[in-house]
């Protein structure tokens, strides 16, 4: 019997053969690597969970006048940490406590928290700079408004939160520009950033920035002016309806007004030549309307534009000192069939949403 060895096969086979090994060898290669990454996640996430059990009593906890002092926070239990102490001031809605900052002091997490705006880890990065912005120091704010300008809205509009909780005077100046430049940003995000600081402290800024925009921006600034600063809104909101010559900006003048003695800028818009914004001034006297001005609503029941009846109708039914026997004496004097109906409806509909 003759045998065959690997030099004497083939070279297709031979090189087919070294192929299978190096292949072999990849393979458990890559299962050695995978076992290894698993194992150290496994051993990271069992640190922060460690971490978050250890420090989330310590920071929770209610301040004593004879508080010992804290243990060390090394670098292992940082992100732990880093979570327990963001949860800690969610509640309080941008602002912080006396023993939170004691807390920071005590431990100097201001400048371990730097080295964390370096991480590679998206993540990483983005709690630290909440984290920065619940710390309040002043020296963070260059290294925080650096990402200001991140391609992320996520990361940016954490950046932006931080620096208003930082230095909401010198926050606000760098973040009006970017209202008007970042589209990606979320109103509602920018609003609620806007609201957790004191009025005093963005209405200047915020007030100049409107005044100053382009009509195309003009009403989105103006929207968060109104909810910072109402008084600071009105004079604005006043003079854009007197002039009643934008209907973007006319329509969210009557979106955002919020004192009835300014009705009388919103009376003659009631007969508006554009329905929609007939309809805006409607639904605008159902919130701020005083007596006297049902009467003007009830005129809007015989609008020949379907969606201009129907919020004079629910707008009449929205004022407090419009019962529903009230209601029904109107509809009953009404000559016109469509204001009848519409009267009808709306009716119908408060008895719907009045069931249990």
């Amino acid at each position: 019997m003759t045998l065959v060895t690997l030099d004497d096969a083939a070279p297709i086979v031979r090189l087919a053969f070294w192929l299978g090994i190096a292949v072999m060898a990849m393979t458990v290669l890559m299962l050695a690597v995978t076992l290894t990454m698993r194992r150290a996640a496994l051993r990271r996430r069992r640190i922060h969970d460690q971490a978050v059990a250890r420090w989330r009593p310590l920071v929770q906890a209610q301040p004593q006048p004879d508080a010992v002092a804290l243990p060390e926070l090394n670098a292992r239990e940082l992100s732990g940490f880093i979570r327990v102490w963001n949860e800690a001031h969610e509640p309080l809605r941008g602002g912080s406590t006396q023993n939170l900052a004691r807390i920071a002091g005590e431990l100097g997490l201001e400048a371990l928290l730097h080295p964390f705006l370096q991480a590679r880890s998206f993540h990483d990065r983005v709690v630290a700079v909440i984290a920065l912005g619940h710390v309040r120091s002043a020296s963070s704010f260059a290294r925080v408004s650096a990402f200001l300008d991140d391609h992320s809205p996520i990361m940016s509009l954490c950046a932006a939160r931080a620096l208003m909780q930082i230095d909401p005077r010198r926050g606000v100046l760098e973040l009006v520009p970017r209202i008007v430049a970042r589209a990606d940003w979320s109103q509602g995000s920018i609003a609620a950033i806007l609201q957790e600081c004191a009025e005093s402290a963005v209405a200047e800024a915020l007030t100049e920035a409107t005044l100053r925009a382009n009509p195309a921006d003009q009403p989105r600034l103006l929207r968060f002016l109104a909810g910072v600063s109402p008084g600071g809104a009105a004079p604005i909101i006043r003079a854009r309806l007197a002039a009643a010559d934008d209907e973007e900006m006319i329509s969210t003048c009557l979106q955002v007004i919020a004192n009835p003695a300014d009705l009388d800028c919103v009376r003659p818009l009631l007969e508006h030549p554009r329905w929609h914004l007939r309809m805006q001034a409607a639904v605008t006297m159902g919130r701020l309307g005083v007596p006297g001005d049902e009467q003007r609503l009830v005129r809007m029941l015989t609008d020949r534009q379907w969606w201009v009846r129907y919020r004079a109708a629910r707008a009449l039914a929205g004022l407090a000192f419009v019962g529903r026997e009230r209601m029904r004496a109107i509809q009953q004097a009404q000559t016109d069939a469509y204001a009848r109906d519409i009267i009808e409806q709306v009716l119908a509909e408060r008895a719907i949403g009045d069931l249990p």
